[in-house]
């Protein structure tokens, strides 16, 4: 039985997929964080987790680190993303898929380039390729990009204007399903679990039928403590776990330390949960 009074923080990112951090400072903002227990859960891509956990056998250090990854899915128009914890990372069916988003991932990147040339901003993939820093360019590297050169004044401007659904260069993803997602972490050993559930900009009604959905389909645990929520949107989801007969994880969801929640700062979760680490092992991954 894992120690409940420990600091958890399952959701997480590293210069990996599109984190600031590289994974070895992620566990050191960890390790000052007093977080005890963290997952690495980079953007369809295990590649950060042997760093991270080198550096922690290298210092020695007192946190657990749990494999994870977030793979992106699309359903009904949205794209909706699925953490994996405890994952064996040699799985094989998990390699294939990791290795079909990335291909999805560098298309995608390209098409978005090539829709910001005719809006007259040129080398666009290129410049993102510096803020990706060798890994593969998300949407969240060319933001970082148009702020850079002074296109926008943020990121959510970025979105707005260039890289969301309304932006002169959405490309709509081709990702994998939520059914494909949740099977293939379950033939990795591992658990899935329903990412922020309420940043999908749905109605509560719409979110129980995603939610719903993802249980029919083997889901095991939902976000319910997450990044940038009230205390009522941790009630809200805390009664879905429950409803829905679901395990509650928690994590910030952390990229960096200006837009997003830092480690370990989430709400502690409602008792009436079932903590998805309840029945785990720590020396797992470890």
């Amino acid at each position: 039985m894992a120690d409940l009074t420990y600091l958890y923080d399952l959701h997480s990112h590293t210069t990996a997929s599109d984190g600031v951090l590289s994974p070895s400072a992620l566990i050191q903002r960890a390790v000052d964080n007093k977080v005890n227990v963290i997952a690495i859960t980079d953007h369809d891509t295990v590649k950060g987790l042997a760093e991270a956990h080198q550096y922690i056998a290298q210092h020695n250090l007192p946190i657990h680190l749990i494999n994870g990854v977030e793979i992106s899915t699309f359903w009904k128009s949205t794209e909706i993303h699925i953490v994996g914890l405890n994952i064996d990372v040699q799985s094989e069916r998990l390699q294939n898929l990791l290795m079909m988003q990335e291909h999805q991932r560098i298309e995608r990147a390209k098409e978005i380039a090539y829709k910001l040339s005719k809006v007259s901003i040129a080398d666009a993939y290129e410049q993102a390729q510096v803020y990706a820093k060798g890994d593969i360019v998300s949407r969240a590297h060319f933001a970082r990009f148009l702020v850079e050169k002074g296109y926008v004044k943020d990121i959510p401007k970025a979105f707005k204007k260039y890289l969301g659904k309304s932006g002169y260069a959405y490309v709509a993803p081709k990702w994998t399903s939520i059914e494909i997602a949740i099977e293939t972490i379950h033939e990795a050993n591992g658990q899935s679990v329903l990412a922020h559930p309420s940043r999908y900009g749905y109605t509560l009604s719409k979110m129980k039928t995603l939610i719903g959905y993802f249980k029919e389909h083997g889901g095991d645990g939902i976000e319910v403590s997450q990044s940038r929520q009230t205390l009522d949107d941790l009630s809200s989801l805390a009664k879905c776990a429950c409803e829905f007969g679901l395990l509650a994880s928690q994590g910030s969801d952390f990229h960096d330390t200006v837009g997003y929640l830092d480690l370990g700062k989430t709400h502690p979760l409602p008792s009436r949960v079932t903590p998805i680490w309840h029945d785990w092992s720590l020396t797992k991954n470890c």
